[in-house]
C-alpha cells in the first residue's frame, strides 16, 4: 500500500468516526425526546383518568337529580288527588 492509500483509509475511518459521534449524540437526544414524551404521557393518562372520574360523578349526579325531579313528581300528583279529593269532601257538606 502506497502513502495515498492510506491517506485515503485515514480520510474514511475519520468520517466514520465522525458519523458513530453524531449518530450517537442523535440517539442520545431521541432518547431524552423518548423519556419526555413518556413522562407526558403518563401525565396525560392521570388526567384522562381524573376526567373520566368526574364524568362519572357528573352523570351519577344526573341520575340523582332525575329520579329526585322523578319522586318530586310523584309527590306533587299524590299532594293534587289527596287535595281533590278534600275539595270533594268539602263540597259535599
Amino acid at each position: 500500500m502506497d502513502l495515498q492509500q492510506f491517506e485515503i483509509l485515514e480520510n474514511k475511518i475519520s468520517q466514520a468516526i465522525s458519523t458513530i459521534q453524531k449518530l450517537k449524540q442523535e440517539n442520545s437526544e431521541l432518547q431524552k425526546r423518548i423519556l419526555s414524551l413518556q413522562e407526558e404521557s403518563q401525565e396525560k393518562d392521570k388526567e384522562f383518568g381524573a376526567l373520566q372520574a368526574e364524568m362519572q360523578k357528573l352523570k351519577d349526579h344526573a341520575q340523582e337529580s332525575q329520579q329526585s325531579k322523578t319522586r318530586e313528581e310523584e309527590i306533587r300528583s299524590k299532594v293534587e288527588k289527596m287535595l281533590a279529593k278534600l275539595e270533594e269532601l268539602q263540597l259535599q257538606y
